[in-house]
């Protein structure tokens, strides 16, 4: 009974197989114009077990700091605000990209792109990194370019990481 089960699944395995092959041949034999795509619902999004890695190539490279090819997952982001749910409740985080125009021992100010320009409070638990290196916010100059994650709480908004990539190259 065993080995007629075990030949009954690798027969059906084969035929399935073998009616993908032959489907993509078919497909790729077809001269005809072909039809607008039919539009299929979208995908259930996967939840992946806790701990565990998500599927896919990466190089190993973990390194997000500076303004390098892999930006933490922001990519080309200029500046945005958003919600995350934390043990203690939700939290408003900021995030910009741009190039510092003032900065003292208790703020700064980044303008993006864009134009948008906002100021951020600073305290005693703000990093501050250039490149791989440890940076202080003394270190930090006017026309220096920076991507920044903030909290806000009221109309507060207290700069926590601030990435700074050193002097606006000239152009």
């Amino acid at each position: 009974m065993v080995k007629r089960t075990k030949t009954m699944v690798a027969a059906g395995t084969l035929a399935l197989a073998l009616a993908g092959t032959g489907a993509g041949v078919a497909a790729a034999q077809t001269t005809s114009t072909p039809a607008a795509p039919a539009t299929a619902p979208n995908p259930a999004p996967v939840n992946p077990t806790p701990g565990a890695k998500h599927p896919g190539t990466h190089t190993g490279n973990r390194t997000h700091t500076g303004m390098g090819k892999h930006r933490g997952g922001l990519g080309r982001v200029e500046h945005g605000e958003f919600t995350v749910h934390t043990k203690t409740g939700d939290k408003v985080m900021d995030v910009q990209r741009g190039v510092v125009t003032a900065v003292n021992a208790g703020s700064v100010t980044v303008k993006s792109t864009d134009g948008f320009t906002s100021t951020y409070t600073l305290d005693p638990t703000t990093k501050v990194h250039n490149g791989k290196t440890t940076a202080t916010v003394a270190q930090i100059a006017t026309n220096d370019r920076v991507r920044l994650q903030a909290t806000k709480t009221g109309s507060t908004v207290t700069a926590h990481h601030i990435g700074d990539a050193g002097p606006t190259p000239a152009k």
